[in-house]
């Protein structure tokens, strides 16, 4: 834990390299010491068809953080701008980055470790 779910408006893959976005999200989420580093797991995945307000030309990056509970309130926002700030660079062409961190109901959740 965490799983972090990057998605983002495909064409930007010619625009920005989703690789070092990968790469810097995960870093920040294991520099935040909220986790045990072989515990977080980070993908990022194109999103084909999408519309960003009116402009045909607007593109998105949504980063979604599912973790279990237990961290404050205070900790998530300090995640969330560590987080921000790592990709910061890398997205500052896109109109939209947005970002979320949602608790994991313990009762709802398998995880199998071969």
């Amino acid at each position: 834990m965490p799983h972090c779910v990057i998605e983002y408006a495909k064409p930007l893959k010619h625009i920005i390299s989703v690789e070092a976005m990968v790469e810097a999200i995960h870093l920040a989420l294991i520099d935040s010491d909220l986790f045990e580093p072989q515990a977080v797991k980070t993908r990022a995945h194109g999103v084909e068809h999408f519309r960003v307000g009116e402009d045909e030309a607007n593109t998105f990056v949504h980063i979604h953080m599912a973790i279990m509970p237990g961290r404050s309130d205070e900790q998530k926002a300090l995640l969330l701008e560590r987080v921000f700030e790592s990709i910061s660079l890398i997205t500052n062409v896109v109109s939209s980055v947005t970002m979320e961190i949602v608790d994991i109901n313990k009762q709802h959740y398998l995880k199998v470790l071969n």
